[in-house]
């Protein structure tokens, strides 16, 4: 991410994050509380890598944000605007994710998607990850499945 694109990235993951039903009120509240401009544009400041956007027609269209964490890579949130879905974005996106590894002396990138999000499954599913195990009545009170995706 650019820093110029800060305020566009927050603004599509707010869009994003709102528009899932996977998540309760208060899940979508304190996530979003997190990933404003201000905190992208530092994030993006102390790593290059944490926050990966996808570009089409010159305007930002997906996300993927992540951080180093202790010789994994913890993806945090990615998510594609509804009119840009079903066009590969997200799995770019997360091809990109996977190729800031070794610059970053990864060996594993992992995250989390709830039981019922099917659509980042699939695309997580198809982009190499494996379901570790399921944690219910976790994060704000719901039920979560934890993903991994070991690295060469």
């Amino acid at each position: 991410m650019k820093s110029d694109e800060a305020t566009t990235t927050a603004l599509l993951l707010r869009e994003v994050v709102a528009g899932l039903p996977y998540y309760n009120e208060r899940a979508k509240s304190e996530e979003l509380a997190k990933y404003g401009p201000e905190a992208l544009a530092r994030d993006v400041e102390a790593d290059p890598d944490a926050v990966l956007v996808a570009v089409l027609d010159e305007q930002v269209v997906g996300f993927c944000i992540n951080r180093y964490d202790d010789g994994l890579l913890w993806l945090s949130w990615f998510g594609v605007r509804p009119d840009a879905r079903e066009r590969g974005v997200g799995a770019a996106l997360l091809a990109a994710f996977a190729a800031t590894a070794s610059r970053r002396r990864a060996h594993k990138l992992w995250c989390d998607t709830r039981t019922d999000n099917v659509r980042s499954q699939s695309v997580l599913s198809k982009a190499g990850f494996r379901k570790i195990c399921t944690l219910s009545n976790h994060w704000y009170g719901q039920d979560f499945i934890l993903w991994e995706s070991p690295l060469e």
